[in-house]
């Protein structure tokens, strides 16, 4: 039964209204009282001053700034009205601004909104609410930000997490394991190893703040940071690979294309050339971890590999590290901290992160193929493991599922790809309460990170290749196989929810594979990978 939509207008207050200019409606009642009314309203009616002289008055910011608030759509009657930052903030995305000679349409309008629209409306006044008029130290950073941005001058740049390096000695010879790189044939990477080399960094900082301010300040986290790069940076048409474009790219057989063989001589792509680092979360599992670094020996395009060393023991004095061709460079945490996997670390030097487990498994070529596939989707997570958010009938809630699924919502990032721009994001963005209860339950990061990232852009994560787990066999028993394990990632996925205000992670139904998988070839063309 459809339930008629109500309207509230109440022309006499029960107490004493608040003071007021002679042409605008009276604030009635306190504040939380009007706050309860505004909690169960979809639209939140604000007349402005009748004296065309005004473009706003207290009264009127006060009604809008409770609005946003809690998430009701300001509907704001007066087509002279100058809402706050105007020329930052675009309102239209937030409120519904209407001329008051049609204020006899105004219920119409409102029943011609799509559900999908309402929801956009409410997330993104939420958002202005939060980042600019929450706090009295919010409105300051604001007007700096306001006073900055029009004299076109950056933000400071976003602080990176020092790492604190742990002493080892290297030396041990890592061997290569047929099966990790096993490819045919085909070599997974160039010919001639390229050494290490950082993403280059800072390369917009004056364009972000004279050509891309409106994105900035109307999507998350604001105009309040100068992040090196970021996965939504605009890319350069085909023909900057051939007309003397100096950025690296680096095109499939010259630009000729090709099948396997030149297909793994050169990484292709959008993108210029790069390099990836693996960060590795380790506790007090010495031998696993040593195998897993051994594992990563001739991995092609890896810049580096941190290792996070959450156990509170140091290494062992005897423990000889493997040398693998890359640097190793092992960080002491200062607690055993789930969210220390995601800390934007200063050694961190690309753009693309490969974070994974010490126990996951995984062989050269998934990692290449997810790497290929991360660049073309920089602002996705792409990753092996997939999960989905399940609704619990009964009890009407969400629950975490694990079951094999033609539907997925979340990859585990204990192999997974990303950006290190929501590294940032996580450790200094996203809401201290998250990260809290990653550290009461020791659990749930993964799930913060696919709320964080689908949150942010509206996407589901990419899965890639049919794994479906990527335990190491014989690798001691993980704490996921513990049945708390499900019942805190129940709890975490609806305290997110609480704290987004919504359900954000999406759904997808699809898994990546390589282009010629499956595809029968002439005898003299090769797959791009044996197995994928």
């Amino acid at each position: 039964m459809e339930i008629p939509p109500q309207v509230l207008v109440e022309f006499t207050c029960k107490n004493q209204p608040k003071p007021s200019l002679p042409t605008e409606w009276a604030l009635c009642g306190e504040r939380e009282d009007r706050l309860e009314l505004l909690k169960l309203s979809t639209f939140a009616l604000i007349i402005t001053p009748g004296d065309p002289r005004l473009v706003i008055s207290s009264g009127c910011a006060t009604r809008l700034f409770e609005a946003l608030e809690v998430g009701a759509v300001p509907v704001v009657l007066g087509e002279q009205v100058q809402l706050p930052y105007q020329d930052m903030l675009q309102w239209n995305e937030a409120a519904l601004v209407v001329p008051k000679p049609r204020v006899t349409e105004v219920h119409f309008l409102l029943r011609s909104l799509s559900d999908s629209d309402l929801l956009a409306m409410r997330r993104q006044g939420r958002f202005l609410w939060e980042t600019y008029f929450s706090t009295a130290d919010s409105i300051f950073n604001t007007v700096l930000a306001m006073i900055r941005t029009r004299i076109q001058i950056p933000a400071a740049p976003i602080r990176e997490e020092a790492a604190a390096e742990i002493p080892h000695r290297s030396g041990k010879a890592a061997g290569t394991d047929p099966n990790m790189a096993d490819n045919g044939d085909l070599d997974l990477g160039p010919v001639e190893t390229e050494p290490p080399y950082a993403s280059p960094k800072y390369l917009r900082n004056f364009t972000l703040t004279v050509t891309d301010f409106h994105r900035s300040w109307n999507s998350a986290p604001g105009p309040f940071h100068l992040f090196p790069h970021t996965p939504f940076d605009p890319v350069l048409p085909s023909e900057a690979k051939f007309l003397g474009s100096g950025t690296g790219f680096r095109p499939i057989g010259g630009g000729a294309g090709g099948s396997g063989k030149e297909f793994q001589a050169a990484l292709g792509g959008n993108v210029p050339r790069e390099q990836f680092t693996v960060v590795m979360l380790t506790y007090e599992r010495e031998e696993v971890l040593m195998n897993s670094l051994e594992r990563l020996n001739g991995l092609p395009y890896l810049n580096k590999v941190v290792v996070v060393w959450n156990s509170p023991k140091l290494p062992s004095e005897d423990l000889l590290w493997p040398d693998i061709g890359v640097p190793i460079m092992v960080v002491r945490t200062e607690k055993n901290s789930l969210n220390n996997r995601f800390l934007p670390w200063n050694e961190i030097e690309t753009e693309a992160i490969l974070s994974i487990d010490d126990d996951a498994h995984l062989r050269h070529d998934e990692i290449m193929f997810g790497f290929r596939v991360w660049r073309e989707a920089r602002d996705r997570i792409v990753g092996f493991p997939g999960r989905y958010h399940a609704w619990d009938i009964p009890h009407q809630s969400w629950l975490y599922n694990s079951n094999y699924s033609c539907e997925l919502s979340m990859v585990l990032t204990g192999a997974a790809f990303f950006h290190k721009y929501y590294a940032y994001l996580y450790s200094y963005v996203m809401p201290q309460a998250i990260r809290d209860m990653v550290d009461e339950y020791i659990n749930c990061e993964d799930i913060a990170m696919n709320f964080l990232v689908s949150h942010i852009t509206r996407k589901p994560p990419i899965k890639v290749t049919s794994r479906w787990t990527f335990r190491c066999p014989g690798c001691p028993q993980a704490l996921s196989h513990d049945d708390s394990h499900f019942h805190e990632r129940h709890k975490c996925i609806n305290f997110f929810v609480k704290v987004y205000g919504y359900m954000p992670l999406l759904y997808t139904q699809f898994r990546v594979d390589s282009v010629l998988f499956k595809t029968r070839l002439p005898h003299d063309k090769t797959k791009c990978f044996k197995f994928i």
